[in-house]
């Protein structure tokens, strides 16, 4: 967990009110109906996000306020029903005008199974060789007689089946895969565009911010030196407000003893 320093603590207690009046004002002037239906859900979203980041300003502003009074127990709690009506709000334009989800459509169905043909073999009988032989002696038996023939040799064919399976289970495979590839790059499509008008956002609300931080910087340092001057001023008057002050006791002083002085003639004399 980090450690959070004075001026974050202090930045936070002091942008939460700001950010819950904010929103409290946008959901009661603005009009949610005027803008279109795809506008209205991008404002929604942009409201829901603030108001999350109000959320965690509010728990991170409870967390460091250490010694909780009661007044600002009933100022928290305040703050968390407006942020819960303001979301209960903001939550149903939002579901009201979310865009249909459309799926893509299926390519599975438009490809054509591919058919396989397995090729006949046909056989060749092996024919017998015969060798010719001149007949010399009309005793011995032909050659034909003694070279019997070859027997036919039988036809070998492949299995069609499992070939047959595995090719038409691949492009099955394939398709499906390419599909939900084309799903989820939709998706993160979605959720890319989603993340720049947040951040969009966010960069407005900074500049917005920077400016309304500009201007108080500029209202401090000139009431700075208007305190200053002022204080140069008091310094002076206190100064000279001294020796008046000074100077009155001194004649008042001075009026007693000449009365006194004046009532003990008369009452000599």
């Amino acid at each position: 967990m980090s450690v959070r320093t004075n001026d974050q603590i202090l930045h936070d207690r002091v942008n939460l009110p700001r950010l819950v009046k904010r929103l409290e004002k946008s959901v009661s002037e603005d009009d949610w109906s005027v803008s279109s239906q795809r506008d209205t859900w991008m404002k929604a979203q942009g409201t829901l996000q603030r108001i999350r980041h109000a959320r965690l300003l509010l728990k991170n502003v409870e967390v460091d306020d250490h010694g909780t009074s009661p007044a600002s127990e009933h100022r928290y709690q305040r703050l968390r029903a407006t942020l819960d009506q303001v979301e209960a709000f903001v939550t149903e334009v939002e579901q009201k005008a979310a865009p249909p989800l459309k799926r893509p459509t299926p390519i599975l169905p438009s490809i054509r199974v591919p058919v396989t043909k397995a090729a006949d073999l046909e056989t060749i009988p092996v024919e017998a060789t015969l060798i010719p032989t001149e007949d010399t002696t009309p005793s011995v038996p032909s050659v034909d007689d003694l070279i019997p023939s070859l027997p036919s040799v039988p036809p070998i064919l492949p299995a069609p089946s499992s070939a047959t399976s595995n090719i038409t289970a691949t492009p099955t495979i394939l398709q499906n895969s390419r599909a939900l590839q084309e799903e989820l790059s939709e998706q993160l499509a979605l959720m890319a565009t989603q993340l720049r008008r947040n951040a969009t956002h966010f960069s407005e609300s900074l500049v917005k911010d920077k400016s309304v931080v500009e201007a108080m910087q500029e209202k401090l340092e000139g009431n700075f030196d208007f305190m200053k001057k002022e204080r140069l001023r008091l310094r002076e008057f206190r100064g000279k407000s001294g020796s008046t002050t000074c100077l009155v006791i001194m004649s008042i002083l001075v009026v007693l003893v000449a009365f006194m002085l004046m009532v003990f003639v008369i009452r000599v004399t």
